[in-house]
């Protein structure tokens, strides 16, 4: 998760990737997820629909956390605001496990759990892999 809104940021402050951009992008996650998970075409068919619908949830979730981390700045608040704002995200977290929870009895339904942990490594695979692009791009060194 913090690895996630990590990349979130990052990609926020880097340029916009185009739209072919970010088709390769996504191409190359389903990928590693589909190479990672070694689904059927059974599984395929349950396990895409319900993935790409709690990716969209996970997604919404951590913008909503950028735009308060972003947006609220603490330099002219007062603690009482500035502890609202970390509520609201604190808040937002629990809404992210809430929804990682709900999503995995619904992943259990169309792959083994076994898959279910594959498909956790692929997704921080993917997030290492996107982040040392992301350094790349803006010229650092990889560490």
């Amino acid at each position: 998760m913090l690895l996630f809104t990590f990349l979130s940021t990052a990609m926020a402050w880097a340029q916009r990737p185009s739209g072919e951009e970010m088709q390769r992008i996504q191409d190359a996650k389903i990928a590693i997820i589909t190479n990672r998970l070694n689904l059927t075409p059974e599984q395929s068919t349950g396990f895409w629909p319900v993935y790409n619908e709690y990716s969209q949830k996970r997604r919404e979730i951590h913008r909503a956390q950028r735009k308060i981390i972003n947006d609220k700045k603490a330099e002219g608040k007062t603690d009482e605001q500035v502890l609202n704002n970390l509520k609201e995200v604190q808040d937002l977290k629990q809404k992210d496990l809430d929804l990682e929870k709900e999503y995995q009895t619904r992943f259990l339904k169309v792959i083994s759990a076994s898959q279910i942990i594959e498909l956790y490594k692929a997704e921080r695979t993917f997030n290492d892999m996107l982040i040392q692009r992301l350094k790349q791009r803006q010229g650092k060194p990889n560490e």
